[in-house]
């Protein structure tokens, strides 16, 4: 029992059995402490570190008043520690909700995403389909959108009419022949005057014999 009285500390916060089991050997060993100054060193001695000081430092003339001190110590901090565990148990349940939400926004966000790729796709999909049934073209060369044939690079194909790149002859809109370059104009032969070049109505022989005139 003596070594139980001096060896007797506080188990976590539970202040009340210590004190309880302090009184009750103090009564059945009254022998064991020499006076009462003695006995209040042997109980603040039991206590946890966090109170032991505070309760030194309040100097307590009788055991009765060391207790209430450090009761009232022990109170203050079995509340804090409430409190903090409180804080801490809503700190990790937003931060748990954050996470959540962020989780939610990333996979909505991918999947807009995903869903805005494959739905590209399909349509790209879906039009050279329709390109194809209509078209008859059965290889995978892109369609360009100026000439309207399927090849890879730059466009390339000459209008035969106006001499430029990038549509084809039936789809010029102009309706004349370029001059000097193209080689339809070449193969013209007048009947009239025998030269190439033009046709018998605009040349001038053939409307000078019309109109009796000599060139």
């Amino acid at each position: 029992m003596e070594d139980e009285f001096y060896n007797l500390v506080v188990k976590g916060n539970d202040l009340k059995t210590y004190i309880r089991r302090f009184q009750e050997l103090a009564v059945l060993c009254p022998n064991m402490v020499p006076n009462a100054e003695k006995l209040m060193e042997v109980f603040i001695s039991g206590l946890p570190r966090s109170i032991e000081g505070n309760v030194t430092a309040s100097k307590p003339q009788t055991l009765e008043e060391a207790i209430n001190i450090a009761q009232r110590l022990m109170d203050q901090i079995i509340k804090h520690d409430s409190v903090q565990e409180t804080n801490d148990h809503k700190r990790k349940l937003e931060e748990k909700g954050n996470i959540i939400n962020n989780n939610y926004q990333n996979n909505y966000n991918n999947n807009n995403r995903n869903y805005d790729y494959h739905r590209q796709q399909n349509r790209r999909q879906e039009t050279f389909r329709t390109y194809t049934a209509t078209n008859g073209y059965t290889r995978n060369r892109p369609l360009c959108e100026r000439c309207t044939l399927h090849h890879i690079g730059p466009c390339t194909v000459k209008c035969r009419t106006c001499n430029k790149i990038g549509h084809l002859t039936k789809n010029c809109k102009n309706k004349r022949p370029a001059t000097g370059n193209n080689p339809q104009s070449v193969s013209i032969t007048c009947n009239a005057c025998g030269k190439k070049g033009h046709y018998a109505n605009p040349c001038s022989k053939a409307n000078n014999k019309t109109t009796g005139k000599h060139t």
